[in-house]
């Protein structure tokens, strides 16, 4: 209390505490700012005034380069001196601008305080416009490339100071005043009002507005003339400016006029996109605060965008049916709006389908929120074909909903292939070919084959009227077939071809299902196509004027011959048609007539007779000819007899067909031809001649003498010559031989006479030497042979040395003839030589094969066998490893051989002598290939990125960066690619993976990869891709087990880069925690050093997302619309609860805040000022927890992942609970949170002691009438938390405005875990303010409580009709009061879209007869009234209420009551008649449960009783004593009918009567309410003297008693006697 003069003290010169002040101007100094940040850059030494003199000092002209330096340093330096001085002014000059502006805007705000007085609460309400605009100079800004207040404000107008103070008029013309006395014209919201006067002339743009340009906050305090010494009175007001509460009323009426204009139409009868209509229950909701003009355009489009009903299913769908049945399913219809819809369904358009009558979830067709209707849809098939329709919805959206009917049966499937190949025929034959047919399908099938151009077809019957179906020079069979679920027949196609082409013909498959397959039958029909091709030996064509054979087209001549002798030629004959052609070769005569050159022979003289001297033969004389081949021929001539032969070979095919006649009529077909006829046709006529000559026979001796007598029966015998012994080959050709190898041949002897033959073979030689060196040994060399025998002798050859070998052996016969028989071979030894005896290798990488090729040559004729030797041999023969193919084999007679040398190096050393060694069988010394090579390289290895190509050197790969971007979206992969390019022929292994980042995915197994693959096979594709999506969700969720945030998933991260190959690796970076990550990719190849990749991105988004509206992954920071619906002005608080999930592996923190959005707000940026944390740490209390230093979070708040790797760790509850446990914590000072230099983040300990934020208006923040609870919660990793989001309705003034509460919610996510917030040179996250929050839409409508009163009259009033002499009933002869209740109903309606809880009251004589529950029954006879019991009306609901006039004796007493007695509500009417009424009037008491009051009009006519004489006295003068005399008197009734009673007072009544002396007057006519009665009154005097008496008409209904004075007088006087 000591302070607070103080603080008025300081208020008098700031001014204002809320608003952010500017510093003065000695409060500038930022050096330590700038210091902390920049650090060795703002703090190091520099070049100042001392050092520049001291330069100046030492420039003596000895060194040119020091003058100039010197002279440019001093130049520089006043150049930076005066832009200094420029600055500070510039700088001088904004402080003292900002310091006058804020000094005129609090004295601005004080007048206004003054002005409105303690009408409102002045805080958020009165704001004033920013003068800084006025106090800085624009041109200066200007000129320092600064922005001025003019760019970024509309144009202001001159300030021009208030007018003098005049007094203000107290009867100015409000809002109020021109709503209801005025009669001026007035804005009704749809009529333009020419004129420019407006009403409350006071009112400029700013005060139209409830939130205003500036965003200074208010002040607390109100200032005194007193405190202010520059203004000694209050400021006045201007002319005829209302006070600032007349402009709050004003306006909020005028809004409120506006708003009824806003009629309240029935939601089903809306669009679904319109503004009140039902919204969708599946779609999600759009945002609100819409502007009127886009609010527009939204209703003016279609309402496509939402579904108003779901059709389950979506496709009716009928798959298996036959003909003659009907089948039926049923059509859901769902509604997917808020709102009751009714539907209407359009049936099919095809007779095949109908839909029967829907069935309803309630009465009258209207299907609820939610609710289903079920329509029945019938299908009568006619066939087995497909059939499609649709039926139409009808709905109140403008699209119609159109829901499929598909009628397709499984169609059975065949094996018979689309084209059909009969292959080759004869024309004129006829080829039967089978093909099999299945069906393979789910369902039967009736197949019928008929010509395509038969198709389409009325009746298949009619078509398929024969077993074949004929479509020259095709025809299938069966035409028609029946095949059931794999079933099989066999479908025949005869094939009968007319020309010498290809042909083809299309057929149908009609099944009996609709489906039409075509088929295509192909077939080629050849001609006898035979070539005679050679004929071996010498060819003799026939001599000119030799005869021959008429139709022979070829001729074969033998060469002479001996008879009994033969000859052979080989014919050799081509078949060029693709058929199998039987033959058989017949020997004819020839047809021999001599014929003029041009001559045509005749039939006649063409005969056919078999040759019958048998010299010519043919082989093989039957057989078959293969298609398309070469048949060999042996013709033999074998004559017998010494004579000329001539003979004609005719080859004839068996079985042909015969050309079919030509077609008479192209138009008519031919039936199919199930056998044509078939003969033996010569195909080729071949002329052979042969002729014979006599033996030449040379008789050695041509004689024979024997001398000497010869005796009878004696024999004698004559020697000619010697045994003869033949060879069976005149030399022996031993070849070439290799040295070292033996060879023999065998030779056979023949002993060719009849004697006995003693012989030897032996070898001839020159000298004993060559006798001695022999290489030729026969065995045996001598033997006897017996006559005409033989015997084998072998001649084995043993070369000693290569030679040319030459010998004779002589075969000598004892006493006989002998021969010579030559031998020869050549000896050789093998000698193989390299072409190239010096292998080159150009490129040769270290460990890979290099291939190059030598060349063997054979020098000799002798195969040579070689071998390379598997180890090289020199110096560096350890280093390499060579490999030969082949590495063995033989060579040929003088042939070559290329070898393929694969080398392979396993150094890097200059090859200089390595050797490789062939070895050659036979050869003394091995084949040497000298290899030589030039520089081996080693592994080398490139990087680049796909859209640069850059050269491998280091200075690219030090630039090289993995870059993601700056907008990569929280949990959607993104991919880069990296190229990894070998620059060598080396293969080698790589690895590649994150440094940090890293993830280990597990593949699945051949098990489950099998499983999955059944799966998709069984469910349908939308189940198969569910699973798909679940097992991707599995697979990104192992990757980011770790808890890091993200992870770089490397594909593939292992393999083998092979030669020269750039290999493209996808890196794909998985997120699930927003920052900016880096780290680094290590890629190993080979033995090579690693190579580090950096690698960097920014990811955006949020995590978290609500329970009610799922994962987001287009919109991450929207959250629900929460929707409070309608709600009664001043009702009770309604509560969302809201779960919030958090799947990550971090607790985060949400502080949350409310803001009401204002459709009038103008407020373009909010500049959020936070001193220190924006969103400290709270207790459960609201309290800040870390005042004052900073509490270590890494100790006390663990993220799931260290929690994890904790044992016995507890996880954290919803909310964050207090600090002050028992638990230990430890608390740093901010100065000691800094990091070192090598940190590329921010640590989250560090934070800054003030922080702005510029962000886009989003509304005001206020608790009211929306708030959530807790404002700060901690939501646990992969866990939820719950918050409560309530609404409070606002009290409205007034009964038919309308108010429309549009709110927003944005929570604003921090991480109190040191290792979530920030791990150095890795991650860094942004919190709070810094961070875009989680926004979620609020909505809400305030109605007043009002309910619409439906009454049988329109009048307004509800009113009751009544007679007071219903209250008189006569029972035994008594009047009996009795009271009765006259009962009147309303109907109550709630319009609105909430149930309205009220009670039902009124005063007496009403009273109120309350709706009974229908579950509830009542014994009581008096129904209960409404004073006590509270009713609800449900929405769109309406009640019946019974409102009663209760006529009682008591109501008659305000008749005669005095004018001040009389009850409020009571009148007495008099009726031009005479009668009287009283009329009640009261209200319907409509309480509602927010106290508001609603009042119907109640008004009740009693008609009272009246009764009038019509003479108020009667005299009878004189009568004669004791005789009567009567007089009539009518008694009228007026109003209700009314009991009577006539009393005569005491006096003379016993002289007086009256007749009748009681009764009811009462109308007998219902519409007319008076009556009367006819009174006898009579008189009979017993004495002569003057009698008086008074008759009194007495009613209970009547008050006051009607009079009648009785008069007259008796006398004995004869004169008055009546007869």
């Amino acid at each position: 209390m000591l302070e607070e003069p103080d603080t008025r003290e300081k208020s008098r010169i700031d001014p204002s505490v809320n608003s952010h002040r500017p510093a003065s101007e000695k409060s500038q100094d930022i050096s330590h700012v700038l210091a902390s940040t920049f650090k060795d850059l703002y703090t190091k030494d520099i070049i100042g005034k001392d050092t520049l003199s001291n330069l100046m000092k030492t420039k003596n002209g000895r060194s040119s380069y020091h003058d100039r330096y010197v002279a440019e340093l001093q130049q520089a330096h006043s150049e930076y001196s005066l832009r200094i001085k420029d600055a500070d002014m510039l700088e001088s000059h904004i402080i003292q601008a900002r310091a006058r502006a804020a000094a005129t805007e609090s004295q601005a705000y004080e007048r206004m305080k003054e002005e409105m007085g303690d009408v409102y609460d002045h805080q958020g309400l009165l704001t004033v416009k920013s003068a800084f605009s006025w106090c800085v100079d624009k041109d200066l800004l200007e000129m320092n490339n600064l922005i001025s207040p003019q760019d970024y404000l509309t144009t202001q107008k001159p300030r021009v100071e208030a007018p003098a103070a005049m007094k203000s008029n107290p009867g100015k013309p409000t809002i109020a005043y021109a709503m209801h006395v005025s009669r001026e014209p007035q804005d009704d919201g749809y009529t333009l009002i020419p004129s420019s006067k407006k009403i409350v002339s006071g009112m400029n743009e700013s005060d139209l507005s409830l939130t205003l340009e500036s965003s200074l906050e208010t002040p607390k305090r109100t200032k005194t003339s007193r405190e202010r010494p520059n203004q000694s009175k209050p400021r006045p007001k201007w002319k005829d400016e209302p006070s600032a509460k007349d402009r709050a009323e004003g306006w909020e009426k005028l809004q409120k006029l506006k708003d009824r204009h806003s009629f309240l139409r029935n939601p089903r009868f809306l669009p679904p996109n319109a503004q009140q209509s039902g919204t969708s229950l599946v779609w999600p909701r759009t945002k609100v605060g819409k502007t009127e003009h886009v609010r527009k355009e939204m209703d003016e489009q279609s309402s496509t965008d939402e579904p108003v009903f779901l059709a389950k299913p979506t496709v009716v769908v009928f798959s298996d049916y036959s003909v003659g049945h009907v089948y039926e399913t049923s059509l859901e219809l769902k509604n997917l709006t808020s709102a009751s819809r009714t539907v209407r369904v359009i049936p099919p358009t095809t007779p095949y389908f109908s839909v029967g009558l829907g069935r309803f979830p309630g009465e009258g067709g209207v299907v609820a929120p939610g609710m289903s209707c079920k329509y029945t849809v019938r299908f009568a098939p006619d066939s087995l074909g497909d059939y499609e329709d649709f039926i139409v919805v009808e709905t109140q959206a403008e699209l119609l909903l159109v829901v499929p009917i598909v009628a397709r049966r499984p169609p059975p499937i065949l094996t018979l292939p689309r084209v059909l190949n009969c292959g080759c025929c004869l024309i004129g034959g006829v080829k039967c070919v089978e093909f099999l047919c299945q069906n393979i399908g789910l369902s039967a099938g009736t197949f019928c084959v008929i010509p395509k151009n038969q198709w389409p077809a009325s009746n298949l019957r009619s078509v398929a009227r024969t077993y074949f179906s004929e479509q020259p020079p095709f025809a299938v069979s069966p035409s028609l077939f029946v095949l059931q679920p794999g079933e099989a027949t066999v479908v025949e196609v005869v094939f009968f071809p007319t020309t010498a082409e290809k042909s083809c013909q299309m057929f149908s498959v009609v099944c009996d299902n609709c489906q039409v397959k075509d088929i295509s039958i192909e077939g080629l029909g050849q001609l006898i196509a035979l070539e005679l091709v050679s004929v071996s030996g010498k060819t003799e064509p026939p001599v000119v004027g030799e005869v021959h054979d008429l139709t022979a087209e070829h001729f074969v001549r033998f060469s002479p011959c001996n008879p009994h002798s033969g000859q052979q030629k080989k014919v050799i004959i081509r078949n060029n048609v693709h058929l199998e052609l039987p033959f058989h070769w017949q020997i004819m005569k020839p047809n021999l007539h001599p014929l003029l050159p041009g001559e045509t022979p005749e039939p006649s003289h063409i005969q056919f007779h078999l040759a019958t001297d048998d010299v010519f033969h043919v082989s093989p004389i039957t057989g078959v000819l293969a298609p398309c081949q070469e048949q060999e021929f042996l013709f033999t001539f074998c004559p017998k007899e010494l004579k000329d032969y001539h003979s004609v070979c005719h080859l004839v095919l068996r079985d042909v067909p015969q050309l079919p006649p030509e077609p008479s009529d192209i138009g008519v077909l031919q039936p199919v031809r199930t056998g044509s006829k078939v003969s033996d046709v010569i195909v080729m006529e071949i002329e052979v001649k042969g002729s014979t000559e006599p033996y030449q026979v040379l008789l050695e001796p041509y004689a024979v003498v024997i001398p000497g007598e010869i005796f009878i029966c004696t024999t004698t015998r004559r020697q000619f010559k010697g045994p003869i012994v033949t060879l069976s080959v005149p030399s022996v050709e031993f070849g070439l031989l290799k040295l070292g190898e033996q060879t023999q041949a065998t030779l056979l002897l023949t002993n060719i006479t009849q004697l006995e033959a003693s012989w030897t073979l032996m070898e001839r030689h020159n000298s004993q030497q060559d006798h001695e060196d022999t290489q030729i040994l026969v065995e045996p060399r001598r033997g006897v042979l017996p006559p005409l025998a033989s015997c084998s002798v072998d001649v084995l050859f043993r070369p000693q040395f290569c030679q040319r070998y030459e010998t004779e052996l002589d075969l000598t016969v004892e006493n006989g003839t002998g021969c010579h028989l030559s031998v020869r071979a050549d000896v050789q030894s093998p000698q193989v030589c390299l072409l190239n005896s010096e292998l080159l290798l150009s490129e040769l990488y270290v460990g890979v094969p290099a291939k190059a090729t030598i060349t063997l040559f054979n020098q000799t004729l002798l195969p040579s066998h070689f071998s390379w030797m598997t180890q090289l041999q020199g110096k560096q023969a350890e280093l390499y490893t060579a490999s030969f193919d082949p590495s063995s084999g033989t060579l040929g007679p003088n042939a070559s051989l290329e070898i393929t040398v694969t080398f392979i190096s396993h150094s890097d050393l200059e090859l200089t002598e390595v050797a490789a060694l062939c070895e050659v069988q036979g050869m003394n010394s091995p084949l040497v290939v000298g290899i030589v090579a030039s520089k081996i390289k080693k592994l080398s290895v490139s990087y680049s990125l796909p859209s640069v190509c850059s050269p491998p050197d280091d200075e690219s790969l030090s630039t090289l960066l993995l870059d993601f971007g700056d907008d990569v979206i929280l949990k959607r992969a993104v991919t880069k690619q990296l190229l990894i390019t070998n620059q060598t022929a080396i293969p080698a292994p790589f690895t590649i993976e994150a440094e940090y980042f890293t993830c280990h995915a597990s593949k699945p197994n051949n098990h489950s990869e099998k499983r999955i693959t059944c799966v998709k096979k069984l469910l349908h594709s939308f189940q198969a891709k569910k699973v798909e999506e679940k097992a991707h969700k599995e697979f990104v969720s192992s990757l980011l087990a770790h808890g890091k945030g993200a992870a770089f998933f490397v594909l593939p991260n292992t393999g083998m880069l092979g030669p020269f190959e750039t290999q493209t690796v996808d890196v794909t970076a998985y997120t699930d925690m927003w920052g900016e990550y880096r780290d680094h990719l290590i890629c190993k190849v080979g033995d090579l050093q690693p190579t580090v990749i950096p690698m960097q991105m920014k990811v955006t988004g949020c995590p978290l997302y609500f329970q009610m509206t799922g994962p987001r992954p287009d919109d991450q920071n929207q959250g629900p619309i929460t929707q409070f619906g309608t709600h009664v002005s001043g009702g009770d608080t309604v509560s969302r609860s809201l779960r919030i999930n958090n799947p990550t592996m971090f607790d985060i923190r949400m502080d949350w805040e409310t803001y009401n959005i204002d459709q009038n707000d103008r407020k373009l940026v909010d500049v959020v000022v936070a001193y220190g944390h924006a969103f400290p740490v709270k207790d459960a209390d609201g309290n800040e927890v870390l005042s004052g230093a900073i509490g270590i979070s890494g100790g006390d708040i663990q993220t799931a992942w260290e929690r994890n790797k904790t044992p016995g760790s507890e996880g954290t509850s919803d909310s964050l609970q207090s600090m002050t446990s028992g638990e230990e914590e430890e608390y740093v000072s901010k100065d000691d949170c800094e990091e070192e230099e090598t940190c590329l983040y921010s640590s989250p300990a560090k934070s800054n002691l003030l922080s702005v934020h510029i962000r886009p208006h989003v509304g005001n923040l206020s608790d009211y009438p929306y708030c959530i609870t807790p404002q700060q919660i901690v939501i646990p990793a992969k866990s939820s938390g719950t918050i409560h989001v309530s609404f409070t309705p606002l009290t409205l003034s007034g009964s038919g405005h309308e108010s429309r509460c549009v709110g927003l919610a944005l929570g604003f996510i921090s991480l109190d875990s040191g290792m979530a917030a920030c791990v150095p040179g890795k991650v860094g996250r942004a919190q709070g303010l810094d961070l875009e929050p989680v926004r979620m839409d609020l909505l809400a409508v305030v109605k007043p409580a009002v309910l619409l009163v439906q009454m049988e009259e329109d009048e307004g009033v509800l009113e009751f009709h009544a007679s007071a002499g219903d209250l008189l009933r006569a029972e035994s002869e008594k009047l009996v009061v009795c009271e009765f209740d006259i009962t009147r109903a309303l109907k109550l309606k709630n319009n609105s879209e909430m149930p309205l809880h009220f009670r039902l009251g009124t005063q007496p004589p009403f009273l109120v007869l309350m709706p009974q529950p229908r579950a509830r029954t009542s014994t009581s006879s008096n129904p209960p009234t409404g004073d006590s019991q509270s009713l609800v009306l449900q929405p769109q609901h309406i009640m019946q209420v019974k409102v009663a006039f209760r006529c009682s004796m008591s109501l008659l007493d305000h008749v005669d009551q005095a004018d001040e007695e009389v009850y409020p509500g009571v009148t007495l009417i008099e009726c031009a008649r005479g009668g009287r009424k009283l009329r009640f009037q009261q209200y319907l008491l409509i309480h509602y449960s927010n106290n508001s009051l609603q009042t119907v009009p109640l008004c009740a006519h009693l008609d009272l009783a009246t009764m009038r004489l019509s003479s108020d006295s009667i005299n009878f003068g004189f009568c004669y004593v004791g005789q009567t005399h009567i007089i009539e008197v009518s008694l009228y009734s007026y109003g209700a009918h009314t009991y009577w009673k006539s009393v005569i007072d005491d006096g003379d009544s016993h002289v007086f009567r009256v007749t009748p002396d009681f009764g009811l007057l009462r109308s007998k006519e219902l519409q007319v309410t008076s009556c009367s009665q006819c009174l006898q009154i009579s008189f009979t005097p017993g004495e002569d003297r003057e009698f008086r008496a008074i008759v009194v008409i007495q009613s209970p209904l009547v008050k006051t008693p009607v009079t009648l004075q009785l008069q007259g007088t008796g006398s004995f006087d004869e004169v008055y006697r009546s007869d």
